[in-house]
């Protein structure tokens, strides 16, 4: 009889049913086909950069919960995913001890230094690609050559923008090529085929596990300045059609830039954010020493996540000043 009949508990009291390793696993079946296109690219080489990249990042997430004395939470898959996704940034033929450097660095300083899963601010797989493409550029821009025989060129398409301009980049990749993945084209391991990266994307939004406005507004965002620049001066700047599928547009739009715990949550800050990722890989293809900008992009957009979060909408039934939100009463009272 002393039972309560009424018990009061923190929220949430409803639970949506998504779960860690749920998430975890939509995001691995939804890098699977990128990761199919680039094994068909570049055979068994591919495969070998994913696995190290899952097992090296799972070994050192267990390593560092036992060092931070943290409950061991490896089913998760949060660690497989992060790995995984590391991956298909990487070139074919990165060596095994770089892959595994870049994992450290993505569960020491992209996780566990800021308290856990959830807690980090940064992307931690961006910010082991920023170290290692700063560390080591040479090996990270070092991509195998196209495996088909009839090619015109052995760089990657941004490559090749860069360095012979639109003209030269655009008769050697042809759009149709680059839209559904080609074995005259080379790059990092999810680069391959954007159309393998909008199935695994779309898989995403249908289950809810990603928003869609984020990747929309980052393709649009590149679409909208690569287009305008594009009409100011054709001969300096590629089509946007050429900037969208070449390179990791698809891969930053639909599996970088949506990362729950560095993205916005409010729909204003979601729009925003994602065309100031896609405005900014233009910026950093065009007008810096990087062929591709799309990864720091996102980087750098995500640094202002806390600000966008800002952008919500108002009260109902209140308007606010600067100090505080002035209600409205209801006439008669």
């Amino acid at each position: 009889m002393n039972d309560p009949a009424f018990v009061v508990s923190a929220p949430p009291h409803i639970h949506s049913g998504y779960t860690v390793r749920r998430l975890m696993l939509a995001s691995i079946a939804a890098m699977l086909p990128p990761l199919a296109a680039g094994f068909w690219a570049f055979g068994p080489d591919a495969l070998r950069v994913a696995a190290i990249a899952v097992a090296s990042a799972a070994a050192w997430d267990l390593l560092l919960q036992r060092i931070f004395g943290r409950p061991l939470s490896i089913a998760d898959g949060s660690a497989a995913a992060y790995g995984l996704l590391f991956a298909l940034l990487l070139p074919a033929s990165a060596p095994w001890w770089l892959v595994c450097v870049g994992t450290l660095v993505l569960l020491l300083l992209g996780k566990h230094v800021y308290g856990g899963l959830g807690c980090n601010p940064f992307n931690g797989v961006l910010i082991a690609y920023a170290a290692l493409m700063l560390s080591y550029p040479g090996l990270m821009q070092d991509v195998p050559p196209p495996t088909a025989e009839d090619i015109m060129t052995e760089s990657a398409p941004l490559v090749e923008l860069k360095d012979k301009g639109p003209e030269d980049a655009e008769a050697a990749f042809p759009l149709a090529e680059l839209w559904v993945g080609s074995r005259k084209v080379t790059g990092a391991i999810g680069e391959i085929s954007p159309l393998a990266v909008l199935a695994g994307g779309i898989f995403l939004i249908a289950t809810r596990t990603i928003p869609w406005i984020i990747p929309a507004a980052f393709l649009a965002g590149l679409a909208a300045l690569s287009g305008l620049f594009r009409l100011l001066d054709p001969e300096t700047y590629a089509s946007p059609l050429f900037h969208l599928l070449a390179g990791g547009a698809f891969l930053s739009a639909f599996l970088i830039a949506p990362d729950w715990p560095t993205s916005p949550v409010t729909r204003a800050g979601r729009l925003v954010y994602g065309l100031l990722a896609g405005a900014l890989a233009f910026a950093i293809r065009a007008w810096s020493q990087w062929p591709e900008g799309a990864y720091f992009a996102v980087f750098l957009a995500s640094l202002l996540t806390p600000l966008l979060d800002r952008l919500r909408p108002a009260v109902f039934g209140a308007r606010f000043t600067r100090r505080r939100p002035v209600r409205h009463r209801p006439a008669g009272l």
